[in-house]
């Protein structure tokens, strides 16, 4: 007696095992033409995709590898899946892994600074609640230092004892800075901090948005002058409600186009991919504008181009950017940014 071994689907005929594979495809070339330009779809803050397309990085890697591999074992076997099929996959893979390496290559990861004194340096760091000390915050404050005339610095999830740490070792090295925070919570994660040079001359700390995770805003006590700001909107995951992840981080970015001269730096916990922060205007974003904005850096040990870049330091008006770079600190799970900036009109107007 010969026993028959069926390598499809019994009880449905040939044609309808056809109509099944092509509407296979469907959702899978769709999926991948909609993490191109999410924003574009109107998909850009709706899970998975706000998710996936964090990571331009890993995406253009396993699709073109994936792309490839289809391409190679095109006709190769007695496969069940018909070859038109394969084809419409290798093609839908290859244009789409290309496609987000395109992306990458045109925002930059690594294009040099360009010379010159900067007149403002702009330090961005989750510390982890201390995962990055003070001691480790305080020597990257330092060496900047050497090359700027005055610094600012954003440290969410450190507490108001952390970042007076901080600045009290940057004043054993000649650098005198204000401290500014606020806390959202009992965690140390729920708590921002600033600390802003005093060679801006003396600020002082204003209301800020509610975001979860803490904002700090400094205004100069005189009117006259930058105003600095910290940010930590909270992330988008199901605790949170991805309707509040969007209004913390709609918030966020109004600080920065609420005022005409200001620098907004933190852990947003968004790319400029998703909606909120695809038309930043009045604002730039600094690594952007550096020919560095696919430097990613969440989680920080994860190579910059493959990293999601979550961080950032906006400017409105003000400055101009001469670059813009990543740094692992310490234990922190994010890479700090380091943005450089030239003043492009008057301290005092």
């Amino acid at each position: 007696m010969r026993t028959k071994i069926f390598t499809s689907m019994p009880g449905v005929r040939p044609r309808e095992r056809r109509l099944l594979g092509a509407a296979a495809l469907v959702p899978i070339v769709t999926g991948a033409v909609v993490e191109l330009a999410p924003a574009r779809f109107r998909m850009s803050t709706t899970p998975p995709v706000l998710h996936a397309v964090s990571f331009r990085g890993p995406l253009a890697l396993a699709l073109s590898v994936s792309g490839v591999i289809s391409f190679l074992t095109v006709g190769l076997g007695r496969s069940t899946v018909r070859p038109w099929r394969r084809i419409t996959l290798t093609a839908a893979l290859l244009s789409t892994g290309i496609g987000h390496a395109g992306v990458l290559l045109r925002r930059g990861w690594a294009t040099p600074a360009l010379p010159g004194h900067a007149d403002l340096v702009v330090v961005s760091l989750n510390t982890l609640a201390g995962a990055a000390t003070p001691e480790q915050v305080a020597a990257l404050v330092t060496a900047e230092m050497s090359g700027a005339n005055a610094a600012m610095v954003a440290l969410p999830e450190t507490t108001a004892t952390l970042a007076k740490e901080c600045a009290e070792l940057l004043a054993e090295q000649g650098f005198r800075f204000q401290v500014f925070s606020t806390s959202e919570g009992p965690r140390e994660s729920d708590s921002t901090s600033l600390l802003v040079s005093e060679r801006m001359g003396i600020y002082r700390q204003l209301p800020s948005p509610k975001m979860l995770l803490g904002a700090v805003v400094a205004v100069p006590a005189n009117g006259s002058g930058p105003t600095f700001a910290a940010v930590h909107p909270g992330a988008p995951v199901p605790s949170v409600g991805y309707p509040q992840w969007r209004d913390y981080v709609t918030s966020a970015v109004d600080i920065c186009r609420h005022h005409e001269d200001s620098v907004v730096a933190g852990d947003f916990n968004t790319t400029i991919d998703h909606a909120m922060m695809r038309d930043l205007a009045p604002c730039f974003d600094a690594a952007v504008a550096a020919g560095r904005g696919a430097e990613g850096t969440w989680p920080s040990h994860f190579p910059a181009p493959l990293a999601a870049p979550i961080d950032h330091v906006l400017v409105n008006g003000g400055y101009s950017v001469l670059g813009t770079r990543t740094e692992r600190v310490g234990a922190s799970d994010h890479r700090a940014v380091i943005a450089r900036l030239r003043r492009v009109q008057p301290l005092h107007s």
